[in-house]
Formats: structure tokens, sequence, C-alpha cells
């Protein structure tokens, strides 16, 4: 009897069967383990006798679980199904696996009917869509309007002029539509034509964001103000600063900023001190390190309230070690300013007389800046992006040429005057360069192909439509906006100029400069002269512009190669006239030196090594006698 019942026990179990055979499936097993988990629940709950699939039966096993699905409110007849079909694929896998289980356990009709309401053709025959038509711009203005966009597309971006251009179609579309008999741009006027449009903007289907309208506000004030610079009679006030939009701002919970730290009282009058002499951006520096280095003592150091307990150990190390550990990482350049102004504000309260321990900070605190080689351009790249500017013989690309021509800035080549060239004698020419990044200004010979560039730009200058306006007539450059707008075109026609001419790398404005300064030094100008050239204040500054490049290297590698397999000649030196020599302490000692000199070109001629050396002890003899007479020439103090 023990047994068939250890082999009972052995058996594995209905659950253990389904789950194993789940497993096995390809298919997702999601609705297969949500069927037979259903199936199983039910057996143990009604039938907990039945432990082998051997005494599964259609009845009353089967169709009694089938009219619990049809009980369970919850469960559609698309639920149904599933469970049905999923319980009656496994049942079948199994008994091809060779389990012994009864056929027709789950037969068709026992899954529920699937609903198929007859719907009315009439209301779901396909009728055939019907274009709105398009809208067109106004035909009198369109050309104008384009014309204005081309023009400020120079010192645009691209996604920029894509939304002048939507804001230009709207609002011709509108006049258009609503006001077909407008001829001109005089007779275009604040009401009704402009306040027309902006109820249009706010009662569009589907309604315009505020942030949309008020773009297609500025877009149409800045064409507006545009075509008036260049001499249509527009109305002045057309679009006013109260006709744009509110935009929504969201409310932000900001925490209650901390009470201020007890040193701020202190740091405060140092740095009003400092900004008489520094520039407002490094002012801001200064503050940025006062308050970054005051958050940290309030948060690892509450207890420190007197400038004499501040310590190198634990308050200044522990900060350095914050600054490192910053996320994202703070540059090495970031972190060795912060440690300077602070340094700096530090030495000011101990000469204001305050309690500052000294050597708070010391040099060994910063840290190392990256040396970075300079960034000139190959010869090949240079040529080649020149060829490309001088082919697009545009604004930009002249302004760019210019800048490789004389090294100076982007932002001091922007800032060029109109009345830039200079004659300082007879054909002596020189470029002005006004203020700029040093606060110097300085002046840059200029030769022919400067002086073609700088009257080619003049004739450019006068075809552009932004010549006009007040803004720039003091300058060479033209410009609609501010000297950024210029600055990001002359980067994108660079950039555009690069690629058409298939540089290596991309290409910067700073490259230029690079260049220039690496070409001059190569061509042999000194470096005092490039220093003056490039508006450095200090040669260290130049330094870091020059560059030998890998032909150079080889060059003088090579020259010095060729030099040193020639043969070393001896220099012949005169000799001294023994025979002059008077019989005294001066004429022995003159004969001496005629004497090692002779010993010693004899000795260069001898092959034999150890000759050679015998010949240098004879002349160290010689060379202590010298001494001993010396000693005796010269008399006792």
């Amino acid at each position: 009897m023990t047994r068939p019942l250890a082999l009972l026990r052995r058996r594995p179990s209905i659950a253990s069967i389904f789950a194993a055979k789940i497993q096995t499936r390809t298919a997702p097993p999601r609705y297969y383990q949500a069927a037979t988990r259903r199936f199983l629940s039910f057996l143990q709950a009604h039938f907990p006798s039945v432990r082998r699939l051997s005494q599964l039966r259609r009845d009353p096993h089967l169709l009694i679980w089938i009219r619990s699905l049809q009980q369970d409110s919850s469960l559609s007849s698309s639920s149904r199904r599933i469970y049905l079909l999923a319980l009656r694929r496994l049942l079948q896998d199994l008994a091809a696996d060779g389990h012994d289980l009864a056929p027709g356990l789950i037969l068709p009709q026992d899954f529920p009917a699937r609903p198929s309401p007859k719907k009315d053709r009439s209301l779901h025959t396909k009728l055939p869509k019907t274009q709105a038509p398009r809208l067109q711009p106004h035909p009198l203005f369109v050309d104008i309007f384009d014309a204005s966009i081309r023009n400020l597309a120079v010192t645009l971006r691209s996604q920029t002029v894509h939304s002048y251009q939507v804001a230009a179609r709207r609002f011709l579309c509108y006049l258009n539509t609503e006001f077909p008999e407008l001829t001109c741009l005089s007779q275009l006027s604040r009401d009704p034509h402009l306040l027309g449009w902006f109820r249009n903007l706010a009662e569009h289907h589907p309604p315009l964001s505020a942030g949309t309208r008020q773009l297609y506000l500025l877009k149409l004030r800045r064409l507006l103000d545009h075509l008036t610079s260049l001499g249509y009679g527009l109305q002045p006030g057309l679009v006013l600063p109260a006709d744009f939009p509110a935009l929504p701002r969201p409310r932000r919970e900001r925490p209650s900023p901390p009470p201020p730290h007890v040193f701020q009282e202190f740091l405060e009058a140092p740095l009003q001190h400092l900004t008489t002499t520094l520039r407002p951006g490094t002012v801001q520096t200064y503050r940025l390190a006062v308050r970054r280095f005051l958050s940290f003592l309030q948060s690892q150091f509450p207890l420190l309230l007197q400038l004499s307990d501040l310590r190198r150990d634990p308050h200044l190390f522990a900060w350095f070690r914050h600054l490192c550990q910053q996320h994202p990482p703070l540059s090495s350049n970031t972190r060795q300013k912060y440690l300077f102004a602070l340094r700096r504000l530090l030495a000011e309260l101990a000469l204001r007389g305050h309690a500052v321990q000294p050597g708070l900070i010391l040099s060994e605190d910063f840290p190392p800046l990256p040396h970075y080689l300079p960034r000139a351009l190959s010869p090949q790249d240079d040529q080649q992006l020149q060829q490309e500017l001088r082919r697009c013989d545009d604004l930009l690309s002249n302004a760019l040429l210019l800048t490789r021509a004389t090294g100076i800035r982007i932002g001091e080549c922007i800032n060029l005057a109109s009345d830039c060239l200079r004659l300082l004698g007879p054909n002596q020419w020189a470029l002005h360069v006004p203020l700029g990044k040093l606060y110097t200004e300085r002046l840059v010979p200029a030769d022919d192909d400067v002086r073609r560039l700088i009257a080619r730009l003049r004739s450019l200058r006068q075809l552009h439509p932004c010549s006009q306006p007040p803004i720039s007539a003091a300058f060479l450059l033209p410009r609609s906006a501010s000297p950024q707008a210029l600055y990001w075109a002359l980067r994108k026609q660079l950039r555009l100029a690069a690629e058409s001419a298939a540089c290596s790398h991309p290409v910067t404005c700073h490259q230029l400069r690079h260049t220039f300064a690496t070409e001059m030094l190569r061509l042999g100008v000194s470096l005092p002269a490039l220093m003056q050239l490039l508006g450095h204040k200090q040669i260290r500054m130049t330094l870091r512009y020059l560059k030998v490049t890998q032909l150079d290297l080889h060059r003088e590698f090579h020259l010095a190669r060729q030099n040193a397999t020639q043969l070393l000649l001896v220099p012949i030196l005169p000799l001294p006239q023994v025979l002059s020599a008077t019989a005294d302490l001066a004429g022995i000692q003159q004969a001496l030196r005629a004497t090692r000199h002779l010993l010693e070109m004899y000795r260069r001629t001898l092959n034999d090594e150890s000759t050679r050396r015998h010949f240098q002890r004879l002349d160290r003899r010689l060379l202590k006698v010298a001494d001993q007479l010396h000693r005796l020439a010269t008399p006792p103090k």
C-alpha cells in the first residue's frame, strides 16, 4: 500500500501541468494564465476531489464552469470567449502530449455569440470630401512683404524667417478677404485694418495661444518698421504695446530664501568697492562666488558666526571638495575664478581690519588650467575657405575675409567704423580697430588686399536695405537689430562656406584669428610685432596663438640632420706673441697660456685615446702651475 501512495504523491498536480505548458507557448501568456487561474480556482472551490487531468469531465466540471462565466456580470462576451479559447487550446495541447484527457470537453456551442448589430448604411455612406478653398494673400502687397523678409533673412535664422513668412501670410490673407479694396500701404490704418486682424486672431478656431498671437504681432510690427525705413508711407503706431496679449504665467510656489549669512554684510563693502574698477561681468562672478561660498557655510557649518573662526581646515578644504563634486561638474577655469574672487575679498577684509586668518587660500589650491593647442586652419582648408568666401562675394563673406586678412576679433569687425581706414603717410594705410575685448584700440597695417576688401564692403553697404537707419550710419557693417544678431549671421555664413569648401572640420570665427597669427609667425614676424597686431597686452597671450605645424617641424628636423652630417671644422685661433714675452711673471704666464693652447690643439689631432688622455694629464699639471703663478702675482691683502 505504501508504494502506490508514494507514486501518487510524486505525480504532478493539475496546476503545475498547466503552468509548465503555458511556459512553452509562444503567444503572450497573460490570457492563458488568467483562464487557468479562474478554472483552477473554480475546481478547488466546487470539486476539490479532482486532482488529475483524467478525472475531468464535460459534465459536470466544464459545463458548470461555463455557466459560472455566463453568470459573472463583470465579464463581457469577448472576455468569456478568450477564456474558453485559451483553456480549449491548453487542453488540446496536453492531450497531444499524451495526457489522459476525455475528448470534447469544450465544444463550439459553448462559446458566446458575437454581437453583430445591423448598421444603417445610409448614415455610414462615405461622402466626397470637399476641400475648403485656400485663402490667398493680398496680390498688391505680397511682393513687398516678401522682399522685406528676404532682406531681413540675411541676419536671421531659418526658423525665425519662417515665422516672419507665416505672420505676413496670415495678415495679407486677412486683408485680401476683408479689405480687398486696399491699393497701397499708405492706406493701411490702425482702425479698422489692424484692430480687425487682432480680433480675427483672438476669434480663430481652433483658438491660437497667447504666445502664438504675440509672436505674430511682434513679427508684423518688425516688418512694418522695416518697410517704413525703406521709404513706404506707413502710418505710425499701427501696432502698439497694448495690443500684445498677456502671456499666462503660472504661479510657482518658490521656497522662501534663507536669511542672509552673517558674513554677507562684511563682504558687501569690498564688493561695492570693486564695482568701481572691474567690469560688470567680473563683478557678477565675484557675487556668484560669494553666494556659493556663504550658501555652503550656511548648510555645512551653521555654527560659524565669526570671521575670526574661519579656518583653512576644515572650512576652506571642505568648500574646495564641494566645488570639485558639483554635478554637472564645474570646469577648472570656473573653479579658479571662484577661488581667486574669494581670496581677493578675504584680503580686502584683512586690509579693512577684520580678524581674518592669513593663508586661507594658497596658490596650490588653484586647479591647473588645461592648455589646448591653437586651432589654426590647415593651409589646404584655409585656401579652400578663402576661395569659397571670394566666390560668394556678399557682405558677410567679405567681412569674414577682412577678419582673416587682418587678424581682428569678430566683435571688433562688427564694430568697425565706416571710416576705419587711416592714411599714416605716403602710400601707408592702416585699419583703425575700435575698443574691443581688452579696452584697447590699435592700428593694423592695411595692404592693397585689405583696402580692396573695405572698398567692396562699402559698395555692398550702399545696396543693403539696413544701411539707412540711424543705428547703422556709423558702422561699416549695417545691422537691422542688435550686434548679436549680426554675429550669429556671420557664424552661419562661415559654417555654410566651410561646408561648401569641404573643410576637414567645422570652422569658427576665432579660428580665422588663430590662422592669421600662425601665418604671420611663419612669414617671419617677430613676437613683439605680432603682439601689437593682435592687440594683446602681454606676450604670453600671443604665445598661445603660435603653432608649429608638422610641415615646419619636419623641415627644421631635416635641416638639423643635414648640418650634423657636415664635418666639424676646428677654428684656427691666433697664437699669442710668445717671442715678445718679458722675463717677469706676466711674461711667464703669457708663455704658459701659449703652451697650453698648442698642447690642446695638438691633442685634438690625435686618434689614439690613451695618448689623448696622457696629454690631458699634462695640461692639468700646467693648469696647476698657472694657478700658482697667479697667486704669486696677486698681492696679499
